[in-house]
């Protein structure tokens, strides 16, 4: 079984290698750069994103499609559907200058949570309101300076057969700011690296399919709850398709 994992990690062996090749001149523009902009980790993030596409080209058993919006505004809120980890690499993939929000705790691995820090990563506790808080103040900011945000709008892994509930805090981010909301769709991402699994899957060839829908716009809604039923019944009929 462990073999088994181990060889089916494969992909992943290559993933950080390349992320070894790349993080030290990653860190070193980071720092080049700390003291002369006001957002550093967009270096950071940019040197993610290379790391990704070479990732993604290169990672045996695995096609990724993506259908984007040619025209993106200069700051939004996207809301993704979640099937596996892969998805922040995804979203990174394609997203810049963003903050993203996680209920993965990487704060037991130091490393890990400083890499994960700079790559825009904001761990959510839950259980900490006043951390709840200042997050949403972080976003809040993030998004006046023309930045931009990513949910993901169920707020855990789903099986990509139906859409989880979505929480309120996107939309309401949405009204507040007067950003629009992009809804994404990530499809098939579970089927290399499944929720609660640590092993890419060696039998199953994976064809991830990202779409982006159509920007909303949050003027168009009285209030937060008519905007995310609108939301949630566009992003259900897509993924049902």
């Amino acid at each position: 079984m462990r073999l088994g994992c181990i060889i089916s990690s494969f992909a992943s062996v290559i993933f950080f290698i390349i992320i070894g090749l790349f993080i030290l001149p990653a860190f070193i523009v980071y720092t080049l750069f700390y003291l002369f902009e006001e957002y550093p980790q967009d270096r950071f993030q940019y040197f993610s994103s290379i790391v990704y596409k070479i990732f993604f080209a290169f990672m045996p058993k695995l096609k990724l499609e993506m259908n984007l919006l040619k025209d993106l505004p200069e700051s939004a809120i996207y809301i993704s559907t979640h099937q596996s980890n892969l998805d922040y690499p995804i979203l990174g993939y394609f997203i810049k200058r963003h903050l993203i929000m996680t209920t993965l705790n990487f704060k037991k691995i130091p490393f890990i949570s400083q890499i994960g820090h700079l790559l825009g990563i904001r761990y959510l506790d839950k259980n900490n309101l006043g951390q709840i808080n200042n997050i949403y103040r972080e976003f809040e900011q993030t998004l006046q300076k023309d930045r931009n945000v990513v949910f993901f709008v169920e707020g855990t892994r789903g099986n990509g057969k139906k859409l989880g509930r979505f929480k309120k805090g996107a939309f309401r981010l949405a009204k507040k700011t007067n950003k629009p909301i992009i809804p994404i769709i990530i499809n098939g991402s579970g089927n290399i690296l499944s929720k609660g699994n640590f092993c890419f899957s060696k039998t199953k060839d994976a064809n991830i399919k990202v779409k982006m829908l159509k920007a909303i716009d949050p003027n168009k809604f009285l209030n937060e709850n008519d905007m995310l039923k609108y939301t949630y019944n566009i992003m259900s009929e897509s993924c049902q398709k």
